[in-house]
């Protein structure tokens, strides 16, 4: 049986850690990002990319026929499995940074608790 496992949330969306209750340190250990009506399971690699993705959006485009305007940005989100393309406000965009940023931080957090065996 499977557990999502509360990780992070904010305003834009929430995360969990998603654990099989029968291998208790799976190597390969998902997260499952709720955001409106979707939810993603990425692992942490593909998380790691999907903020790349998030602050090269965020930069804009440099190009001089588009003079970097702050309308909605359309940003695209591979995973093994399917290809998502979200049309984000600038708030929205910086909220799911925040996002990606907080489920990284929780993780590195219980990754180092859990390597020097604290409860």
């Amino acid at each position: 049986m499977y557990i999502l496992d509360p990780l992070y949330y904010n305003s834009t969306g929430a995360a969990y850690t998603l654990k099989n209750s029968k291998l208790e340190n799976d190597p390969k250990q998902k997260i499952q990002i709720h955001i409106g009506d979707v939810a993603i399971l990425m692992d942490i690699k593909e998380i790691e990319s999907f903020l790349t993705v998030i602050r090269s959006a965020q930069k804009g485009c440099q190009c001089k026929d588009c003079s970097n305007q702050g309308g909605y940005k359309t940003i695209k989100c591979n995973t093994p499995q399917v290809e998502i393309n979200f049309k984000l406000t600038p708030e929205i965009l910086d909220g799911l940074e925040e996002l990606v940023m907080g489920i990284l931080f929780h993780e590195e957090y219980n990754n180092i608790l859990e390597n020097n065996h604290i409860n």
